[in-house]
């Protein structure tokens, strides 16, 4: 217990002896629930892969090459998934133990992982429609600005200001992706191509303002204001 004159200093709020504060939580137990929801989310997908029983022939053959669309949104939400979680685990690898905010932010994030199956869906049968692609784009776009504010929240917490966080390239360009499939459904599939260079570009700059001289912490370049 903390004596009666003695200030609460910085360290209040931080575990002693090994106690942990009611209003934080643990880290690992964070990360470990992640692995679950990706675990059941990237499941959940190739449930939605489905051939009939009993055929034969040219019956067989029609029914696995209708199910190629089914395999190719499997294999883009397993990939999609797949690098949504790796970014994840790089970002929480420098946080300390959860509290209110990062963990809402956190829970915010796996609720975009475990819905990610129903816009799969969706885009299987409604891929030629601007639904398909519109709603798809929605949940991945808003996805990746969540993991940004993840990475910024963490990056703030550890002195780094935001410009040295990679812009969201690839939810910006997801996003734009709607009102691409108003227009043309199948131009905002091809669009999602450029996630990848914008995104290489996006990680290039953060890098070079992070090793620019007299860069300050907090963002606001040399010498701060």
């Amino acid at each position: 217990m903390t004596h009666p004159s003695q200030s609460p200093g910085p360290a209040a709020g931080r575990p002693r002896t090994g106690a942990q504060p009611d209003h934080l939580v643990p880290k690992h137990r964070m990360l470990a629930l992640t692995d679950g929801v990706v675990a059941i989310a990237m499941t959940l997908l190739v449930l939605d892969i489905e051939v009939p029983d009993g055929l034969r022939g040219q019956a067989l053959n029609d029914a696995l090459s209708d199910a190629l669309p089914q395999v190719g949104a499997f294999l883009l939400s397993a990939v999609v998934i797949a690098l949504f979680w790796r970014a994840h685990h790089a970002v929480m690898r420098e946080a300390e133990d959860l509290g209110h905010g990062l963990f809402w932010l956190n829970i915010t994030f796996l609720v975009l992982m475990a819905l990610i199956p129903f816009p799969t869906s969706v885009l299987q049968d409604y891929g030629d429609r601007s639904l398909g692609p519109g709603l798809y784009g929605l949940v991945i776009g808003v996805a990746a600005l969540v993991l940004y504010a993840l990475e910024v929240w963490v990056g703030r917490s550890r002195g780094r200001g935001w410009r040295s966080v990679p812009l969201p390239a690839q939810g910006l360009v997801f996003l734009a992706s709607i009102g691409v499939a108003v227009v043309s459904p199948s131009a905002a599939l091809y669009s999602w191509i450029a996630a990848i260079p914008l995104s290489a570009l996006a990680d290039r700059h953060a890098g070079r303002h992070a090793q620019r001289p007299g860069h300050s912490p907090d963002g606001t370049g040399p010498g701060g204001s």
